[in-house]
């Protein structure tokens, strides 16, 4: 009979059984992209639900974003009725979890609420990527963070007036289960590295490029020679690896150095 519960909490074998699950490692990158993703539509949906998601609402967004420096835009499809917005890349979503006002578009004492929960998960995110941070007070922190992410509604002592909290477990996600109950125990198992050296943001920095260079560089297939969009990408990505490794032996042929 195989075991289900080798790990505690698991009602089915891992998926990719034949690996161990302490060898998954959770990429940092991606905690921080996944749970801001979650926390972002969150607002707008809470907007939608007061009906307060209208053209004014949207304007104050885009000039927030504005002023600290994200492009940011909202927009319908043709025939639809649902509006679309930019797709932020991973420092400006940092730049909108620090920096943007949620005063301008929410009331005071709702946006000081949500506020404190974007600086909290803002400041564990920080200290999640710090290589000698001790796990014991990082679970504690995300365990901490989780209850005030749940928070209830309460009813104001002496009155008839209810006080709204913030969010219902059906809200939390799979990478939040991950940042509350597991980044401690790879921050303890990796702790001579720290989880940060596991991180896929050069991957997707890659990845990126490749994107970039499709959209602006390559001629999408169509070029005079017909070749395909795949080779032109492939043949970019093996120039500039080629470009950094002879870059590389100039630097070390004259003894150049470059970063702390």
């Amino acid at each position: 009979m195989e075991k289900i519960n080798e790990y505690p909490g698991h009602s089915k074998k891992p998926l990719f059984n034949m690996i161990s699950l302490d060898h998954w490692i959770p990429d940092e990158l991606h905690i921080m992209l996944r749970i801001f993703d979650r926390l972002w539509s969150l607002v707008l949906s809470e907007l939608k639900d007061i009906d307060q998601f209208d053209n004014i609402c949207r304007n104050e967004i885009m000039q927030e974003m504005n002023r600290i420096g994200v492009h940011f835009q909202f927009w319908k499809e043709n025939g639809s009725n649902t509006w679309n917005y930019t797709s932020l890349m991973g420092n400006d979503k940092l730049k909108v979890l620090k920096d943007f006002d949620l005063g301008r578009i929410l009331p005071p004492s709702r946006a000081k609420k949500i506020q404190e929960l974007w600086d909290r998960f803002n400041l564990i995110y920080s200290n999640l990527k710090l290589k000698d941070y001790d796990p014991h007070q990082f679970q504690f922190e995300a365990e901490d963070w989780l209850e005030l992410f749940l928070t209830p509604d309460r009813v104001i002592p002496n009155s008839n007036r209810i006080e709204k909290g913030l969010y219902s477990p059906s809200a939390i996600t799979p990478y939040i289960h991950v940042l509350v109950y597991h980044i401690s125990e790879f921050m303890e198992i990796h702790k001579q590295w720290g989880v940060k050296a596991f991180s896929c943001a050069p991957v997707e920095k890659k990845n990126h490029q490749q994107v970039t260079y499709f959209f602006r560089q390559s001629f999408k297939g169509g070029g005079s020679k017909h070749k395909s969009v795949i080779k032109e990408i492939l043949e970019y990505e093996n120039f500039i690896v080629v470009t950094d490794i002879r870059n590389t032996h100039v630097e070390e042929y004259f003894g150049l150095q470059y970063g702390p």
